[in-house]
């Protein structure tokens, strides 16, 4: 990996862009806050000075005229220090006594008197090369300051990035020795409390996710191999036990009969298969509109007797007095309807009865299918749903694949619905969904056939 790329370069880098600007902010802060604050002292300074020279001329001049007052600036003149400027002018701009301050910058206070009837304007100059030099003083020492804060700068900046990063570069280790026939392995987890601690967390729980999707990948390819095997074998058996010998057309017209049972069985089985896998891909495409859920069950009653005539099982069917409107696909509900009614017809002993409720609840549209089968043990329904899953020996009788639940819960998850199961060993099992009804913004119009 560039190390120009690695987090803890950019981390390094930004600290230390961060803490040069805050330095050079800092720095310019510091040098204009003194530069006012020098600037404002020599101004007062200057003004205390002018006040005493006014104080002084009216004091100490004896005579009423001009050359008794330039005596006394020249006297006073004789007390500034060196490179200090005076000048007495009067404000027609006669100069009475001038004292030339030294050559460079320098700062300037005027201040107007009256002495002894005499108007006069003072001035005092103040030479600023002590000003200057403190002001280059403090910038040379920080500039001299600077490249050594900013080595220890870049130096802890890059300690403490390490230092930060030392149990991510574990973790990356930690996730780089994982490999895809030990999928139990887990993320050490530091005992931190901090942004690290939940990473590991989370790391963690994707790898649970992707241990339980690729043990679930694996069983169900297992299973389906299994499932497509036994129909495979049974075809190849016959067509092979048919070749050996001349049979009679009627021999030959029930062993392709028997390929002909199988072959549906596997073709059915492959069409599940199918649908799963466009499930799990996203690739199962519903055309949503408004579904008359009693319409929809009403035509499905033929298809529901014949099967539950042919197992020698009673049905019942209930429909609500008003119209069950929901939002969804009608292929799709159609589907759902015929996989809890064949799985309640299929566990059902002959004689016994199947209820198929349709009612409306508050805002959801139920469709309750119920049994008097053996029903299912309490242990055994958190599974029901998985794929190629079929309870105990007594429920399955070799029928079916262990798909149906599943597409069914599918299409239940897509139309944003819920399923409730309700099972007593010995007595029977119900099913019942619940699906979202849709509001209705007039009265629609209805076709019943």
């Amino acid at each position: 990996m560039n190390a120009y790329r690695s987090i803890r370069f950019q981390l390094t880098f930004w600290y230390l862009l961060v803490l040069l600007s805050g330095m050079l902010l800092f720095a310019a802060g510091t040098w204009f806050m003194l530069r006012a604050s020098l600037l404002e002292n020599y101004q007062r300074s200057l003004d205390e000075r002018l006040s005493a020279f006014a104080a002084y001329l009216s004091q100490e001049t004896r005579g009423e005229d001009l050359p008794s007052l330039r005596e006394e600036a020249r006297e006073y003149a004789t007390t500034l220090q060196e490179g200090h400027g005076l000048r007495v002018a009067q404000p027609d701009g006669y100069v009475i006594f001038e004292k030339a301050p030294a050559a460079g910058a320098s700062l300037q206070r005027r201040l107007r008197v009256k002495i002894r009837e005499h108007s006069l304007d003072v001035e005092l100059f103040l030479p600023l090369d002590d000003f200057h030099r403190t002001l280059n003083t403090l910038a040379w020492v920080m500039f001299a300051v600077f490249p050594l804060v900013i080595g220890i700068a870049v130096w802890g900046g890059w300690w403490l990035a390490r230092r930060a990063f030392h149990p991510v570069a574990a973790m990356t280790a930690e996730a780089r020795a994982i490999h895809a026939d030990d999928l139990s392995a887990r993320l050490s987890v530091p005992a931190t409390r901090d942004e690290l601690q939940q990473l590991a967390e989370v790391w963690n729980e994707l790898l649970a996710r992707i241990e339980a999707s690729v043990r679930s990948v694996s069983r169900f390819t297992a299973d389906a191999a299994h499932e497509l095997r036994t129909p495979v074998t049974v075809i190849r058996t016959s067509a092979e036990l048919a070749l050996r010998h001349r049979r009679t057309p009627e021999s030959y017209a029930q062993t392709l009969s028997s390929i002909q049972s199988e072959t549906e069985e596997m073709t059915e089985l492959l069409d599940r298969l199918l649908l799963l896998a466009r499930g799990d891909a996203g690739q199962w495409q519903f055309d949503f509109e408004i579904i008359f859920a009693d319409d929809l069950l009403k035509k499905l009653r033929t298809a529901v007797f014949s099967l539950a005539e042919s197992k020698g099982v009673q049905v019942n069917f209930q429909f609500p007095s008003k119209p069950a409107m929901v939002w969804g696909d009608e292929s799709a509900i159609r589907r759902l309807f015929m996989i809890l009614a064949d799985n309640a017809i299929k566990y059902t002993p002959a004689g016994a009865n199947v209820f198929l409720n349709l009612n409306l609840e508050n805002e959801h549209c139920s469709f309750e299918v119920s049994d008097s089968g053996c029903g299912i043990p309490a242990e055994q329904l958190p599974f029901v749903f998985e794929r190629f899953y079929r309870a105990d020996a007594a429920r399955t009788r070799g029928l079916g694949a262990g798909l149906g639940l599943a597409i069914a819960r599918s299409i239940i998850d897509a139309h944003h619905g819920r399923i409730e199961i309700r099972s007593v060993p010995g007595q029977g099992s119900s099913f019942k969904v619940f699906l979202p009804m849709h509001q209705p913004t007039g009265i629609p119009v209805r076709t019943i056939r």
